[in-house]
């Protein structure tokens, strides 16, 4: 079976899944994967803690446009679902900071073949 022949066997795989029901893949790491694509914020907020490790301040500083209460959600999140971790360190007053997991480092080569995606289909899709 050649690569192709095996992608098509797990895109048909998976499309049967879902067409089972609605809630057939709602507790697969695919479908908590898409809700983190699917939200703008939970995604800049991965894109930055990709860079380095960062305080609450610093990843508002850094995501233009966010709230500190859709911060908060997206942290909140991204934590249940293994991909960022919290640290609080014992001092006064308290520092609090958010990192990735390796679960959460591990989305940078498919975030990134999703870029590059974009790359090559950007001008095209202005002009379809």
């Amino acid at each position: 079976m050649n690569d192709n022949e095996k992608k098509i066997e797990k895109f048909l795989a998976l499309q049967a899944q879902i067409a089972v029901g609605p809630d057939a893949y709602k507790n697969t790491i695919l479908y908590d994967c898409c809700s983190i694509f699917a939200n703008k914020w939970n995604l800049l907020v991965v894109i930055s803690l990709m860079q380095e490790t960062k305080r609450n301040s610093e990843l508002l500083q850094q995501i233009g446009g966010i709230s500190p209460k859709m911060l908060n959600e997206s942290l909140r999140k991204l934590i249940s679902l293994k991909m960022v971790e919290r640290t609080v360190y014992p001092e006064v007053p308290p520092r609090v900071e958010y990192s990735l997991t390796e679960f959460g480092r591990s989305l940078s080569e498919p975030l990134s073949a999703f870029l590059d995606w974009h790359e090559v289909w950007k001008d095209k899709f202005e002009t379809l």
